[in-house]
């Protein structure tokens, strides 16, 4: 592959499987106890965040993006803390889950979720009107945003999160337990909360991409855990797989050209139904769930994958990273794979292992 391309021209051929045995070389998230770590261990301390370690290695770089807009909850409920000790703090969030979490190294912990906004058909009915679309949830924010991005020569993925779930939002809003029973004791009311999503994303993504084009956009769900789908394959066929195939034909109608979508955890069994609503590609490819990116590409010739790499590699040392090296050339022949950590680094993975999995990684993919 010419050297002459950038990283976001060598992103569209991959993804369109025109670059066979080479993608980006690129990395993922990391924590920051991680890179204090490897200071200690001899990168150089200027090295502060994935951009200047990216430029210092030679890798490719890629974005990752949120946009700048309220995407979901409107007006966002007021942050109140309830209760602070010297290492924790329990508050209401912004979209009004009572949390209690650590005050240092957070990121290291998920939040414990003390209680709920919505427990069932009278909550909704208060909670939804924070749900609906107004043409000021997008403004100068987003189109500062934008500008920003003009001229870029990195691939540029907006991720909409939260605002594109049919499963994961209601979960964070209802809690896993009570959405469980509630596909059984309402279920009427699960799919009015699904509509309700469905049509708060169709005009935000208007609003969103009328006179922009990411390089790709990414739904998320967070529906699997490490043996399976946390919903029957049954309720998302016959509930999400028709919203779904909405949600996708308003992306392709503005132009992006790859859609994805993040979920974690064992999703061996919802690639059907998300290929068949018109999904692209899946991301993060969880190596700790049993997710293969080599063994997929057998399986799915043309499934679009983001990560996939077992962050674990990084502590067990060179063989382990071999392994993971070897995955990515077999999956790379055809093309269709950005490799990267298939969730962020923790500390556990040395420098000098680091250092190695660099090398080889810039090697198997050419750059």
């Amino acid at each position: 592959m010419p050297d002459r391309l950038t990283p976001r021209e060598l992103f569209h051929r991959v993804m369109t499987f025109s670059a066979p045995g080479t993608t980006l070389a690129t990395l993922g998230g990391i924590w920051a106890s991680t890179r204090g770590r490897w200071i200690e261990e001899g990168m150089p301390p200027e090295l502060s965040d994935i951009t200047r370690m990216g430029e210092h290695f030679g890798l490719d770089p890629h974005l990752w993006a949120q946009p700048q807009a309220e995407l979901l909850v409107y007006p966002r409920f007021e942050k109140r803390v309830l209760a602070e000790t010297a290492d924790k703090v329990t508050y209401i969030s912004d979209m009004g889950v009572t949390c209690t979490e650590f005050t240092v190294d957070a990121y290291k912990s998920m939040p414990h979720f003390e209680a709920f906004p919505i427990s069932g058909r009278a909550d909704w009915e208060t909670f939804h009107e924070r749900l609906q679309w107004t043409p000021d949830r997008v403004g100068e924010a987003w189109e500062r945003q934008k500008a920003d991005w003009e001229g870029r020569t990195a691939p540029l993925m907006v991720a909409l999160n939260q605002a594109a779930s049919l499963y994961g939002t209601l979960r964070d809003l209802c809690g896993m337990e009570r959405l469980s029973y509630l596909f059984y004791d309402d279920r009427a009311l699960v799919e009015e909360m699904m509509d309700t999503m469905v049509a708060l994303f169709l005009p935000l993504c208007d609003a969103l991409f009328s006179d922009f084009t990411p390089d790709a956009v990414c739904l998320w769900e967070d529906m699997a855990y490490k043996t399976g789908s946390l919903l029957s394959v049954r309720h998302v066929r016959e509930m999400m797989l028709p919203r779904y195939q909405v949600m996708v034909a308003k992306l392709r109608e503005k132009g992006v050209p790859f859609i994805f979508l993040d979920s974690d955890g064992q999703i061996g069994e919802l690639i059907p139904i998300w290929l068949e609503a018109g999904i692209d590609g899946l991301v993060p490819m969880e190596a700790n769930s049993g997710m293969d990116v080599a063994a997929c590409r057998e399986q799915y010739p043309r499934l679009l994958m983001m990560g996939g790499v077992d962050k674990r590699a990084l502590h067990f040392g060179r063989a382990a990273i071999d392994h993971e090296i070897d995955k990515i050339r077999r999956t790379i022949a055809s093309g269709g794979l950005v490799p990267f950590f298939d969730h962020g680094l923790p500390h556990d993975a040395s420098y000098e292992n680091f250092l190695y999995f660099v090398e080889r990684l810039k090697e198997v993919t050419g750059r």
